[in-house]
């Protein structure tokens, strides 16, 4: 007699929690084709879900268990489950999930699945505020008129709730609270020791050398997709200096300082910097910056290293596997490294800073001013041109 799809799930997560990976993946089929969203492919054939369920027990405690809250019953081949895990029977927050699955009419196992876990960000109605406050910013940027000066300490109020946000979800929240990984104050060894090893790998210098055949010294192993976001992230920030120094608005401030220690930091001091910035008077007319050879040479290295980045996703260390491999360690690192979360959040700052002060120091009559929204190469073409 072949099981209602209710009985073959509820028989799957038993023999997952007692961690036997032969008796759960008896009831799955040939041909099943299960989606887990933490991944960026689905796992197709009964040998791949079965890689997919050991991997799962291999790397969680003993005492770490899925538990059923519902389960639906009317449909003897799909079944939909609201579920959530425990570690020693305590719940773990963020821990909860849906998930559906269907029956094969023929075999009888499973033959689709889909899961989907609780995000570890909820912004919740904080997305509504936060809408609320760009909806000004955005007008910023697509118009000046007669409000303008009126909307200034709107800015600067938001600006400084984000580099409080900013510093407070990335830097010092508890791990795996708000955000997965560990807060400054918690950082693991194997942490400090990936971003020294980013560092030391800084703009392709010492793994181009190495291709050249030039082993002064050997460069760090680290994955291409996470090697060419941090370069990516510094050669971006690395363009931001001329544009600092051109924008008329600041004029008694230590902007080198400030950059150089963005290049560390990136936004633990620049958005703070764009706070302020709002506080300052509006300049009564843009005068068209003249370039010279520091906007041309920043510009110019800058566009050389992010091209670099680029292709270095795609062939950067052969030894880390084919494109769609490394999406997927990338995916599985932006839901588990801080470190890969706060540059990702720094690429999409980055953006909107360049809008406002490529917005500030290219006049509005210029053909030139599309460029601020074109995220990095708008700055990189902006300074060279």
């Amino acid at each position: 007699m072949i099981k209602s799809a209710k009985e073959v799930i509820e028989s799957i997560y038993q023999a997952i929690n007692n961690r036997d990976i032969e008796k759960a993946i008896k009831w799955v089929d040939n041909d099943c084709i299960y989606q887990d969203v933490n991944f960026s492919q689905a796992f197709e054939g009964k040998e791949s879900v079965k890689n997919l369920f050991k991997e799962s027990c291999e790397n969680v405690p003993d005492d770490f268990k899925f538990v059923i809250d519902e389960i639906t019953t009317e449909d003897p081949l799909k079944v939909g489950v609201l579920w959530h895990v425990e570690l020693d029977n305590i719940p773990i927050p963020n821990g909860r999930g849906v998930s559906f699955y269907r029956i094969s009419e023929t075999t009888g196992k499973l033959i689709f699945a889909r899961d989907i876990v609780e995000p570890p960000l909820k912004p919740g109605k904080l997305s509504f505020f936060i809408i609320r406050l760009v909806t000004p910013l955005i007008r910023r940027f697509l118009k000046q008129d007669s409000t303008t000066e009126k909307r200034q300490p709107i800015l600067s109020i938001f600006f400084w709730l984000l580099s409080g946000t900013y510093i407070y979800i990335l830097l010092c929240s508890a791990p795996n609270y708000i955000l997965p990984g560990e807060p400054f104050w918690a950082v693991q060894p194997e942490t400090i020791k990936e971003v020294i090893n980013e560092s030391i790998n800084f703009f392709f210098i010492l793994p181009l050398l190495n291709i050249a055949g030039i082993h002064l010294m050997e460069s760090p192993i680290v994955h291409p997709i996470i090697e060419a976001q941090f370069n990516f992230a510094e050669a971006w920030i690395f363009m931001f200096l001329p544009l600092l120094l051109a924008d008329k608005r600041v004029r008694k401030f230590p902007k080198v300082a400030l950059w150089t220690v963005a290049m560390f930091l990136t936004n633990v001091f620049l958005s703070p910097y764009m706070a302020f910035r709002f506080n300052q008077p509006i300049p009564q007319a843009i005068e068209d910056h003249k370039k010279g050879l520091l906007d041309r040479l920043f510009g110019w290295i800058g566009l050389i290293i992010g091209i670099i980045a680029i292709v270095w996703i795609f062939i950067g260390r052969p030894e880390f596997g084919d494109l769609a491999q490394r999406l997927q360690y990338f995916i599985t690192q932006l839901n588990s490294s801080r470190v890969v979360i706060a540059f990702s959040v720094d690429l999409v700052l980055f953006a909107i800073f360049q809008m406002i002060l490529m917005g500030a120091v290219i006049p509005p009559n210029s053909q030139q001013r599309r460029l601020r929204f074109i995220p990095f190469f708008g700055l990189a073409f902006w300074l060279i041109i």
